[in-house]
């Protein structure tokens, strides 16, 4: 972001030269900085007293996931001031997040410890001294327990169980097996959808095994406002709100197919007031960001490249470019869609979706049949009904 050199007062400090733009707005460099910052510090300060459990001190763990982009990227580093200054308090109670990457490569197993994701990490360690990171493969999901791996493809049990019958003796991997799955989904918007399933539950299952007692993910304004218009045509639009407010999450387990636990985890976005654009002038106005950025060490930084085929981009995808080119005439616009879509109420019943965790909405998946077309009839299908919500089972099947 390039500062005009310009006399005009900033609007909330009144100093003499503003060369920046927030909410359109004319700012000082400082008040940019300071807006952004309080508006994060809120949303976790809200979170803390949501969730605490006691009133006597305890430590704060959280898991932050990473993607390398510019949103998560921000968050992270705003994690390490936090915990700086509250190393520095002797009376704060420790401040202790967890910034975990998962790498979605799939062409290298978990054991490469060189991989391209975990030499970018280290870089980031040494960015951010005062938070902890870590880096997990995506082939983890292979083992958890809360995703009914038989629902997810026809063969995915089989995928999945292939090596406790017949042992190491045809050499695959946990990533081969889910390589194979996600060649089988029918479609990019298919394989985009499980992937961030996917990885919502390994974010989730690595707080639950630290010890943390919270999720932050790192969407702004704008990827909540892409993510709530895509769910709504994946055909999940009953599970926005679960989706994409903060607060617990259901998650259960399976085994054999049948459910053997269930719980709540607090799952938050703590960057769901700022929008991208607010963010990358941000990442221009803090140096350890900007240098990382000059360093292409940070994704999406750049505009993003022209669509040359549609069949090569997701929905989700889609909705984010769409967002992206609006958010700055009509970012008042952007702001509403996720607002709106925190005065929902979430679906309750007894019964969720063994793949995304959401309630099952049985009427609500027959209103999607009726507009969009019946399921084809096919066994994979029917085996289906009860299992997953409406979306994933048009991921699944197609």
């Amino acid at each position: 972001m390039t500062a005009a050199q310009t006399g005009q007062p900033c609007k909330r400090c009144r100093g003499k030269n503003a060369p920046y733009k927030l909410r359109n707005l004319a700012t000082c460099r400082d008040c940019y900085v300071e807006t952004v910052v309080d508006k994060v510090r809120k949303s976790l300060g809200m979170m803390h007293k949501e969730i605490r459990t006691s009133t006597e001190p305890a430590p704060r763990r959280y898991v932050a996931g990473l993607s390398f982009g510019v949103s998560s990227t921000c968050l992270a580093q705003m994690l390490d001031d936090s915990a700086a200054h509250h190393a520095g308090k002797q009376s704060s109670s420790p401040f202790e997040p967890l910034v975990v990457h998962v790498d979605t490569d799939l062409s290298a197993g978990d054991r490469q410890e060189d991989s391209p994701a975990r030499r970018l990490l280290a870089k980031y360690r040494q960015k951010y001294p005062h938070v902890s990171f870590d880096c997990v493969h995506l082939s983890r999901a292979m083992s958890l327990k809360t995703v009914d791996w038989s629902t997810l493809a026809p063969s995915a049990d089989e995928i999945r169980d292939g090596n406790d019958s017949n042992g190491e003796q045809d050499g695959q991997r946990d990533a081969e097996k889910l390589r194979r799955i996600f060649d089988a989904l029918p479609s990019v918007t298919s394989r985009a959808d499980i992937l961030r399933q996917l990885v919502r539950h390994i974010l989730i299952d690595t707080a639950r095994t630290r010890g943390c007692s919270a999720v932050l993910l790192g969407h702004s304004t704008s990827a909540l406002a892409a993510l709530t218009l895509a769910e709504v045509a994946n055909g999940r639009g009953f599970s926005v709100p679960g989706q994409v407010n903060d607060g617990p999450q259901t998650v259960c387990e399976y085994d054999g197919g049948r459910e053997t636990a269930r719980l709540s985890f607090p799952v938050y976005y703590p960057l769901r007031e700022v929008l991208k654009n607010e963010l990358l002038g941000y990442a221009d106005l803090i140096p350890v960001l900007a240098e990382m950025k000059s360093e292409k060490l940070v994704d999406g930084a750049a505009a993003a490249a022209p669509v040359v085929s549609h069949r090569d981009v997701s929905i989700e995808e889609v909705m984010q470019r769409y967002f992206d080119g609006v958010e700055g005439p009509y970012a008042g616009i952007v702001a509403n869609v996720v607002r709106t879509t925190g005065k929902l109420d979430r679906v309750a019943g007894s019964a969720n979706c063994r793949l995304c965790g959401m309630t099952l909405d049985e009427s609500g998946d027959d209103r999607w049949a009726g507009d969009l077309g019946r399921d084809s009839g096919d066994s994979a299908s029917e085996n289906h009904k009860g299992k997953l919500c409406y979306g994933c089972r048009r991921s699944v099947s197609g």
